[in-house]
């Protein structure tokens, strides 16, 4: 073979392994996003998250129908008590962190006890509610992303062994068509991606808007039963639908899975249905209309999970465990 034949052959090779290594690049980023887009949370090794919602301060006009109950003292309480738990990993918020998301100034609060917890080491993730988005929904955004850059675009998954936590964004009415689809492409891979995972032995699925609550004042989310719980209900790793919006402390139960809401972190105090008058069978132990301030403690060892909601007293004193259960992860 002559020079020019050589030199022929020899692009000919690498145009070849050029389109090779482009086609692998191509392949390798899909793959990734479908197995491996939930991050690793860098403290693993800690044997507890938490889940608080709505620690936004009332606002003069939900005063006139609401009634203030230590509002932003609660809240305080509730945070100083989260950064105690020495063995959380992570803390997951589930959407009003503030009552502005276009305010600087509402942020400030947040901000404070989101350093303490950074401080800490505790990881901090969230999704987001109504209220993150006044009154400018772009300033918001702004604003939620730059403390939760995990959450960017508004949505989120994350690896603690043996669990994983998928954070959706349910303000339907807030994202385009484009964002709608995207949200929901991801949503799918990424329980497709954690179904055939070894190290996940439960995925744990949060939004901010509650698909089943007894509030007299929210209504359940049409929108979150119809585009989030189907695919959690056939997900064979999904137990657990945790939720906020409605301020309450609630338990149901749907298909032999848990759905929690627990928008009880500083908002004012919604009033629930209750006996016969109740939408959904409500299995929270207290039966009262009004639940006081709470948190919810996730425990996990490698053979279950174990719920505990932490109520705050009527003195704010102290906290006490009004409800604990445990899900096995088989």
């Amino acid at each position: 073979m002559n020079r020019s034949g050589r030199l022929l052959k020899s692009r000919f090779l690498h145009g070849i392994a050029l389109f090779a290594l482009i086609l692998a690049a191509g392949l390798f980023s899909r793959s990734r996003i479908a197995s491996e887009s939930a991050a690793l949370c860098p403290v693993s090794q800690k044997n507890s998250i938490i889940f608080v919602s709505d620690t936004q301060a009332p606002l003069f006009l939900e005063t006139l129908r609401l009634k203030r109950t230590h509002n932003e003292e609660a809240t305080k309480k509730i945070m100083e008590r989260i950064s105690q738990e020495s063995t959380a990993a992570a803390v997951f918020h589930l959407g009003d962190v503030t009552a502005v998301g276009s305010s600087d100034r509402k942020w400030a609060r947040w901000d404070d006890a989101h350093a303490k917890l950074k401080k800490l080491g505790i990881a901090v993730y969230a999704v987001m509610g109504n209220h993150d988005y006044m009154w400018s929904p772009e300033k918001g955004r702004a604003n939620f992303a730059a403390r939760f850059p995990e959450s960017n675009p508004s949505w989120y998954a994350v690896r603690i062994p043996p669990l994983a936590v998928i954070g959706l964004n349910s303000n339907f009415h807030q994202l385009s068509p484009a964002e709608r689809a995207e949200q929901k492409r991801f949503y799918e891979a990424e329980m497709k991606a954690l179904e055939t995972d070894p190290a996940v032995r439960n995925v744990i699925v949060c939004c901010h808007h509650a698909p089943y609550t007894n509030s007299r004042i929210v209504s359940p989310s049409e929108d979150v039963v119809k585009e989030f719980v189907p695919l959690f209900m056939e997900s064979g790793k999904s137990r657990l639908f945790l939720s906020g919006h409605a301020h309450a402390a609630e338990h149901f139960m749907k298909g032999g899975k848990h759905f929690l809401v627990l928008g009880g972190g500083g908002g004012l105090l919604h009033p629930l249905l209750t006996g016969r008058k109740q939408k959904y069978e409500d299995l929270f132990p207290l039966k009262t209309k009004i639940r006081f301030f709470h948190y919810v403690e996730l425990q996990f060892d490698e053979g279950q999970m174990t719920i505990v909601y932490r109520m705050l007293a009527r003195d704010l004193a102290d906290f006490t465990d009004v409800l604990q259960f445990s899900i096995p992860f088989d």
